[in-house]
């Protein structure tokens, strides 16, 4: 098989990875809506050269029965690397930030000590972790549901998480601003949950990261919204 019929060949395996992987029509489109996923930004110029060099392949007169370029090593391995990132997508795991770099705080840590943390690195969100579990995450938003419930003065330099747990806690019924996902998600799964609790009015301003996506279970990660719609 020469290089021109190769090509050709690998092509097709990605216009079926894209069908395949992302639920992208088949009728032809297929790679061209691959390369605008926005977690493919790295690589969306060299998808856009595939197609490109693809397009030059089929839509254009043979000479001589012939091709007109017969594509190069360099670009068959830029095919062939294309081919293994889109078949291998991006995970929730892969994506999240983990360990030690997550901001958490304890049932008993200081509500106002952690807030001033919060502002120094620029968190709005933390996760309230008790015994490596999730039980609450606190925000920008909890102090302003505290205040406007009337409760203003629950905040003070001695208020530890346990005390506004009411307004923290993961089994409230009118939280919307975070979402457990299983660490196998992908991102493009991840980004289409985001975008459609949106269109619902619901916002989602925290990922947790677990290993099937139960609030019972440790966490692994955390992404934000921003973290899945640049990719």
């Amino acid at each position: 098989m020469n290089n021109t019929d190769l090509f050709l060949d690998l092509y097709k395996q990605l216009e079926q990875a894209a069908v395949t992987y992302y639920g992208l029509p088949s009728d032809g489109s297929a790679v061209s809506k691959l390369e605008k996923l926005s977690h493919f930004k790295e690589l969306r110029e060299r998808i856009k050269y595939c197609r490109e060099v693809r397009a030059l392949l089929t839509h254009n007169p043979k000479i001589s029965d012939g091709f007109a370029v017969t594509p190069s090593e360099g670009m068959i391995q830029t095919l062939k690397n294309v081919i293994e990132q889109v078949k291998e997508p991006p995970n929730c795991f892969d994506k999240a930030i983990k360990g030690s770099n997550i901001l958490i705080a304890e049932p008993d840590d200081n509500v106002i000590e952690k807030m001033k943390v919060m502002k120094a690195f620029g968190y709005s969100y933390l996760p309230i972790i008790s015994k490596n579990r999730v039980v609450g995450v606190f925000g920008k938003d909890t102090i302003f549901a505290i205040t406007l419930d009337g409760y203003d003065d629950i905040i003070s330099d001695a208020t530890c998480f346990r005390d506004i747990s009411s307004y923290t806690s993961v089994s409230r019924k009118d939280r919307n601003t975070f979402k457990f996902v299983p660490k196998t998600m992908l991102v493009s799964a991840a980004e289409k949950a985001v975008v459609d609790a949106f269109r619902k009015k619901i916002r989602i301003n925290l990922l947790l990261v677990t290993e099937t996506g139960r609030a019972n279970e440790p966490l692994l990660g955390i992404l934000t919204p921003w973290d899945v719609m640049d990719g």
